[in-house]
């Protein structure tokens, strides 16, 4: 009778810890029946269903209080705006800009003729020669107090050379100051996508992270009952904590992109930006019927870059030109008006006027002025280098852009097969392991397979958005408007 009662006990306790197995097969089979993520909300509502939103919120929080920032959520075109008003770059081409404009000013004054006004008293004591041969004693004050206009003309030609040079350096700094903002833009939204990435991936590894603990949960349950190895439980524990270096190493990788993004748009490195996305979606930006070439032509009407080195270009040509005017007389012409006397006679009236015109056979018997001009005209070769060289550059970034752009959007279409492949292979996979006809390898397998595949294709569509934007960027025609259009703002 003993024995019976023991028996029965032993029959009690193995139903209630099969119990407990069927419920966490029940519970862990729920994980992956859509892209919702079931098993987390029941994690985090105890089995109630909430919102991607309410999701969000919980996730983010946890996120934040991981890394020890408070976020600022901004979106793209947030992020854009203040990029534009704040970052240093710009302010540093501005600054150039305004340089370049006063010195241009400046030439255009040298038109304008000097006036100044002379006093000047002497005290003359002693033995001069007068006409330079006789000598004579004498004790005099000469005073002159004279008003000087004093103009030298066009200043041999150089004033129109001189002219020309600084406008065109104007121009350059100009369109080196808006190249500088498209680069802005480009950088700000490639900084966003990278931080929105790693944002997603983030996401994915913490549904794994809640995945893997009921996957070790489930295994321990079987081992208690009798069913399941010892070496499952250890491959669970080890999963678990893989994924946890995975979400780790995640985590840092959005903090240093956070700091990034914040840098680039100029506002303080420690400043947590975080984007406002609970998804990506793929943005085309540029017409896949256009050709290489015309994306080609059309870079080398818009790029601000070019434009500059062209201006460029055109300013040392109109350096070296001045030199040739050294061979040409320099006019000036002066008036004097005021008074002139001696302190002892008085003083009395002074008008005067002067030309002056000085011919000179260049400089350094013009060897100087040769060896100048050869010089700078060195200078105008390297240009006009540097401009075919930029030309080729460009060519070969859309080149690489257009190409980048038709390769992740190959990787975005294969990605969305695999996750698609990867949810319905882990489905099979938890069902015939509750039938006997799979192991718990066959699940870890699976559940690597859809995280690795819910991860790709977060890349892969960043990937497209990235290259889409440089697309845009090299073929010179990048705006905030062009950058952000049909973007939908502000999620949550």
């Amino acid at each position: 009778m003993r024995i019976l009662f023991i028996i029965l006990i032993f029959i009690l306790i193995q139903m209630s810890v099969y119990a407990d197995v069927a419920q966490y097969i029940e519970e862990y089979s729920r994980c992956c029946e859509n892209d919702s993520y079931k098993t987390f909300s029941q994690v985090i509502k105890g089995g109630a269903s909430i919102s991607d939103i309410e999701k969000q919120a919980v996730i983010d929080r946890e996120i934040s209080q991981e890394l020890d920032s408070r976020f600022i959520y901004l979106d793209l075109a947030d992020c854009i705006k203040i990029a534009l008003m704040n970052n240093f770059d710009i302010k540093i081409q501005d600054a150039y800009k305004s340089e370049a404009f006063w010195v241009n000013k400046n030439a255009q004054f040298q038109l304008l003729p000097d006036i100044y006004y002379n006093y000047d008293l002497k005290n003359l004591e002693g033995e001069y020669l007068v006409g330079g041969i006789v000598a004579t004693t004498t004790h005099e004050v000469p005073v002159q107090s004279l008003f000087v206009l004093e103009w030298s003309t066009i200043n041999q030609g150089k004033y129109f050379f001189l002219l020309a040079q600084t406008r065109n350096m104007l121009r350059a700094a100009k369109a080196n100051l808006e190249y500088t903002k498209e680069q802005i833009i480009r950088d700000t939204v490639i900084a966003y996508y990278e931080t929105l990435e790693k944002k997603m991936e983030i996401e994915v590894q913490k549904v794994n992270l809640y995945d893997r603990l009921e996957q070790l949960k489930y295994t321990q349950a079987r081992f208690n009952a009798g069913i399941g190895t010892l070496y499952d439980v250890k491959r669970a524990q080890a999963e678990l904590a893989g994924a946890q270096q995975d979400y780790t190493e995640t985590l840092n990788s959005l903090r240093l992109r956070q700091a990034a993004l914040a840098n680039v748009m100029g506002v303080d490195i420690l400043d947590a930006i975080y984007p406002f996305e609970i998804r990506v979606d793929q943005r085309e930006l540029i017409n896949p019927d256009v050709s290489i070439e015309e994306l080609y032509e059309q870079a080398l009407e818009s790029r601000e870059d070019i434009r500059a080195k062209t201006a460029e270009v055109k300013a040392y040509k109109a350096q070296r030109s001045a030199n040739y005017t050294d061979i040409i007389p320099a006019v000036t012409l002066s008036y004097q008006n005021g008074y002139v006397g001696t302190k002892r006679a008085g003083m009395s009236p002074h008008n005067s006027i002067t030309l002056d015109v000085r011919a000179y056979l260049g400089k350094n018997l013009l060897m100087g002025t040769i060896s100048e001009i050869q010089a700078e005209s060195a200078v105008v070769r390297q240009k006009k280098l540097e401009l075919i060289n930029l030309k080729r550059q460009v060519k070969e970034d859309i080149l690489n852009s257009y190409y980048d752009s038709i390769n992740a959007l190959k990787k975005i279409e294969a990605s969305k097969v695999e996750v698609e492949a990867a949810n319905v292979s882990l489905d099979l996979s938890l069902t015939n392991m509750k039938q006997g006809e799979a192991t718990f390898i066959d699940v870890i397998a699976s559940q690597n397979l859809k995280v690795q595949a819910n991860i790709n294709l977060i890349k892969h569509m960043i990937e497209y958005n990235k290259a889409q934007t440089n697309l845009l960027f090299d073929t010179g025609i990048i705006s905030p408007e062009n950058v952000l259009k049909d973007y939908q703002l502000r999620y949550y």
